[in-house]
């Protein structure tokens, strides 16, 4: 197994753009029936380590691109102490990009983006959950969903997806396709961190409303986070009232790829807001813009447009120190400022009846950024649904709303908890 390894295309932004105020540290947790153990937990992280190379890295600078090789020193669990997606230094943490967290029944796990997407930080929490429980002598079986630890790890999950995929045909070059989106202005905490409020409620009688509707669960909620947005600015005065919610896309999807790196692309869905619109008219807006771009076709120009930008002659001969500068600029001209807020759906987990047996739900947390102050993450399992909302601002209107919109409209009834961080800060 190779011991050092390129960053991933879309790895490469995440790493060129971060710093104190968008720490780009993203959360997945499982919520178990029991107390965690710690001792139990640390053996099962030490077993599964080398299951996943791409993840047990360090970053090493380079003269043009920076990359990541084999970190051998010790990964510890930690208690949870800090607020959530803070930022990760490698200084402070052995090297490592990723943590992984405990807190009474709660296993978490939080990445840095520039080492995987979601889909691969899920893998890694399932096959840690799933040691866990059998060195805690739990009956429970993988049932072909966990990446066992004894198996080697194969060449297809350390790949570069982007290229493997990427053609010298169509690509996208934004234009009038990300067009400057209204963004969520608020009263910063006093101190760095970010409020969590989690809401927990009935999957299906979520998604049967959805579908009910002839959208899907992510076309829903994103229909309803514009929704609730409009009806907050309506009454203002705001130059721009197109609303644009930013949903990550899993490639994998349609371009067919075993790896355990970032692979997704970001459709920007948007709809300018006006208060003569109802409802159904926002997710009849909503599905054609999710149909147009969420299909192979533009997913295509996405994965050729993102490859043809970091293996251009001019990018490939820059040295990284004016590198990053350059990519910082770009990102926030094209990504940050077209979007409202980010909202990320891991979908319906999918794990053994055993397993599931000692799982009650499941956290999907997304970072902020200082021009997204605002963000959601949703995830299922075991027919619960949990949407959480990440936020570096006091006024909590736009959750409230939200969640009492979806209330109204569905009738379910709604579980709402947070980590009441800033709220003492008044």
């Amino acid at each position: 197994m190779d011991s050092w390894y390129r960053i991933d295309n879309t790895g490469k932004i995440f790493h060129a753009v971060s710093n104190a105020e968008n720490s780009y540290v993203y959360r997945i947790s499982m919520l178990l029936t029991e107390e965690v153990e710690p001792p139990v937990l640390q053996e099962a992280l030490n077993a599964i380590i080398p299951r996943f190379p791409t993840l047990t890295v360090r970053v090493k600078k380079g003269l043009f691109w920076d990359y990541m090789e084999k970190n051998d020193a010790p990964l510890f669990v930690r208690e949870e102490s800090n607020y959530p997606c803070a930022p990760i230094k490698p200084s402070e943490n052995d090297g490592y990009l990723l943590r992984v967290l405990y807190y009474h029944k709660k296993v978490s796990l939080e990445v840095f983006h520039s080492l995987t997407d979601g889909t691969g930080a899920l893998e890694f929490l399932k096959t840690l959950v799933y040691q866990y429980l059998l060195y805690k002598k739990r009956d429970v079986s993988d049932d072909g969903f966990i990446l066992l630890p004894e198996d080697h790890p194969s060449s297809k999950e350390t790949e570069d997806s982007f290229h493997i995929y990427a053609d010298k045909k169509e690509r996208n070059v934004f234009r009038n396709e990300n067009s400057p989106a209204y963004q969520i202005k608020g009263t910063e905490f006093r101190s760095a961190g970010i409020n969590m409020i989690h809401g927990v409620m009935d999957a299906a009688k979520v998604n049967d409303y959805a579908k009910n509707l002839g959208t899907t669960l992510t076309g829903y909620l994103a229909a309803l986070m514009i929704h609730t947005v409009g009806v907050k600015i309506q009454t203002k005065k705001f130059d721009n009232k197109h609303i644009t919610v930013a949903i990550p896309v899993n490639l994998r999807r349609q371009f067919p790829s075993d790896t355990l790196r970032n692979f997704f692309s970001v459709a920007n869905i948007g709809v300018t807001y006006n208060d003569k619109m109802h409802f159904p008219d926002i997710v009849d807006k909503v599905n054609i813009e999710m149909i147009r771009r969420t299909g192979r076709k533009s997913l295509q120009k996405s994965i050729n447009q993102h490859v043809y930008l970091q293996n251009s002659f001019f990018t490939r001969g820059i040295p990284v120190f004016l590198k990053y500068p350059a990519m910082r600029y770009g990102f926030n001209y094209i990504g940050e400022r077209t979007k409202t807020m980010t909202m990320t759906n891991m979908g319906n987990v999918m794990l053994s009846e055993s397993m599931k047996n000692y799982i009650e739900r499941m956290e999907m947390a997304i970072y902020t950024t200082r021009k997204s102050p605002v963000g959601c993450g949703v995830a299922t399992i075991n027919n619960v649904l949990t949407i959480t909302f990440s936020q570096s601002i006091e006024e909590t209107d736009i959750v409230r709303g939200f969640f009492n919109e979806l209330t109204k409209q569905t009738g379910a009834k709604i579980e709402v908890y947070s980590n009441e961080w800033g709220e003492t800060n008044d």
